[in-house]
């Protein structure tokens, strides 16, 4: 039954529950009715039993009068004395009638009644009429004789008339006993049926609101569920109302959901991955092995844009080239490529009926292919095209790859640039790294490009706790020896795609790219301790004291949108690092101006 309840629509199981109290209703109406029928049915039945032995001993009394009247004449022989006589005969005869009317349901009863009609027309014929008339003649000799055989007589009609009436006492006492045992009946009947319909209905009330509730609370526990990233759900069970559309498309929605949170974590793992690469060829890698995993390609080919030499390479490819090209694998005109020329995607679901790339480099014989353009500032800097299978590039499946040609443009587009900027940097020559002047061109670009990506960078100032007091104590030999130890341990313990430059004097400004404040304070702290642990030769057997440094720490874009501000900000929080004790990283907080 919960299976086929389970199964009706909302409005049907509402209707359901509803069936119950009227179906009870209706139940109690019939039982009122059947009461208020038997009610009636029983006290018409009484009533007719009351006047029926009201009828019987109303009867007997007339008759008894009628007898009195006679045997008063017979001894007194006074005229007036037949008058009871006179009235109670006729009403006798309606009596008679009366109470033949009422039995008439009851032939035995009808029969007692015609037997007294027919003992008092004897009476009245044997020895009433006769009476009288020999008293008016003047015949009667005997009285008493006379007297006697009327007393005989009319002991015999009374006892018809008791019988009559002990009749109509008997009826009316079994009349009465049962319509208390139909009452009773009746009240069993009540009670039995009100319990019968009260279980029912108490039984397919829990059934259907369990089976209307139990669905809604599964979808509000799975709800909250999918809210706290947790996708393992109980969903209610299949059914054809709309509860089982609902928990479909639930189950739908939340399968898209946790589909897309996992496109999204791989997509934000592989960014994370291509970012911390140091060299080209990592990042190829990362391509290669993130693109095949998540769709699956039959081939993936790697071009990169050689603007000087004006063509697309194929720097790396999923499986091995062919070896027709496999010396020279470039495409000579970079503009054959669809995707280089329009600088958006290019694919064909069916190779073997649409137009394909005018590259024309290695296409696939069957099944489809997508070449997306690597972009990164605005600036193409190659494609990568995917082999798979016919109409395998779907809007969908489009737009995730494209996510992963945009974080791969990225990191190729950060290694590429600093790799141009260390090139043409200009080196401090005592500390080996870059100076103030490429920091503030390298910085400027990295903003301008950050602006453009909607990313953050980072900067980190740095200066050297009590330097001037190394130098004045040990002389100045001592402390660029100390200047470019501490050159070589910061470097060391960056990430490649990180800058760091000598601002000027014992200040060093670390730049970031793609880093929030909570991971530059992580490489802050790093910084910081194994400057620490630091050792500087001193050239002499007396060690030089710890050195420690002390941080500032300002973010693009919250703490400043140009170098300037960025710098300002850092230096402030430099300041605070000092003001604080030293020999720790403090990141920028704005705070407000004094009062004046």
């Amino acid at each position: 039954m919960a299976v086929w309840v389970r199964d009706l629509k909302i409005r049907q199981q509402v209707q359901l529950v509803t069936l119950g109290p009227l179906f009870a209703l209706l139940c109690a109406i019939a039982v009122l009715f059947y009461a208020y029928w038997m009610a009636h049915l029983s006290d018409r039945a009484v009533r007719r039993s009351e006047q029926s032995l009201a009828g019987s001993e109303q009867l007997l009394r007339e008759i008894t009068d009628m007898y009195s009247s006679v045997r008063a004449y017979l001894l007194l022989r006074d005229p007036a004395l037949l008058s009871p006589y006179d009235q109670e005969s006729p009403a006798v005869q309606e009596q008679l009638a009366l109470l033949r009317d009422l039995e008439s349901d009851s032939p035995s009863q009808v029969a007692d009644i015609d037997a007294v009609r027919e003992e008092v027309r004897k009476w009245q014929i044997e020895w009433a009429r006769p009476t009288i008339n020999r008293v008016r003649r003047g015949d009667v000799t005997d009285a008493a004789a006379v007297v006697a055989d009327g007393e005989k007589r009319m002991a015999a009609l009374r006892g018809r008339v008791q019988d009559l009436l002990q009749s109509d006492k008997l009826e009316n006492d079994a009349i009465t006993i049962r319509t208390q045992q139909a009452m009773r009946h009746m009240l069993e009947l009540g009670v039995g049926l009100s319990l019968l319909v009260g279980a029912a209905l108490l039984f397919l009330t829990g059934v259907v609101t369990r089976m209307i509730t139990q669905p809604v609370e599964q979808l509000i526990e799975a709800s909250e569920r999918v809210s706290r990233g947790d996708f393992q759900l109980s969903l209610p069970p299949p059914a054809s109302n709309e509860f089982g559309v609902l928990s479909q498309s639930f189950a739908h929605m939340t399968t898209a959901l946790r589909n897309e949170r996992e496109e999204l974590a791989a997509l934000n793992k592989f960014s994370e991955a291509v970012t911390q690469c140091t060299s080209e060829v990592e990042v190829y890698d990362h391509i290669l092995h993130s693109l095949k995993e998540r769709f699956q390609p039959q081939q993936v080919i790697i071009f990169i844009l050689k603007s000087s030499e004006n063509f697309l390479e194929a720097a790396a490819s999923l499986v091995p080239l062919a070896e027709n090209v496999r010396a020279w694998p470039v495409i000579e005109e970079p503009h054959n490529c669809k995707a280089v020329r329009m600088g958006r995607p290019f694919r064909v679901n069916d190779v073997s009926i649409e137009p394909l790339c005018p590259a024309n480099f290695l296409p696939p014989s069957l099944g489809s292919y997508f070449c997306g353009p690597l972009i990164a500032g605005g600036i193409i800097i190659g494609a990568v095209r995917l082999e798979g299978l016919k109409d395998y590039w779907t809007p969908e499946r489009v737009s995730l790859l494209e996510g992963y040609l945009s974080g791969a443009a990225t990191a190729l587009s950060n290694l590429r640039l600093l790799q141009t900027m260390k090139q043409q940097a200009n080196v401090d020559e005592l500390t080996g790294i870059y100076n103030r002047r490429f920091l503030e061109d390298y910085a400027r670009k990295l903003l301008a490009m950050a602006s453009r990506k909607n990313t953050s960078v980072s900067l980190i100032m740095m200066d050297l706790d009590h330097f001037k007091s190394f130098n004045d104590l040990h002389g100045h030999e001592i402390g660029d020896r100390i200047l470019r130890h501490f050159a070589k341990t910061m470097s060391l313990t960056m990430r490649e795609t990180n800058l760091a430059a000598r601002f000027g004097g014992e200040e060093f400004v670390v730049l970031l790219p793609d880093t929030n404040a909570k991971a530059c304070m992580l490489v802050a702290e790093r910084i910081r301790r194994a400057v620490e642990r630091m050792i500087v030769p001193s050239g002499t057997d007396k060690p030089l004291p710890k050195i420690t440094v002390s941080l500032g720490i300002a973010v693009y874009p919250e703490h400043g949108r140009s170098l300037e501000e960025l710098l300002s900000a850092s230096d402030k929080a430099l300041y605070e690092s000092k003001r604080l004790g030293r020999n720790r990283a403090t990141l920028y907080a704005e705070q407000a101006e004094p009062a004046g």
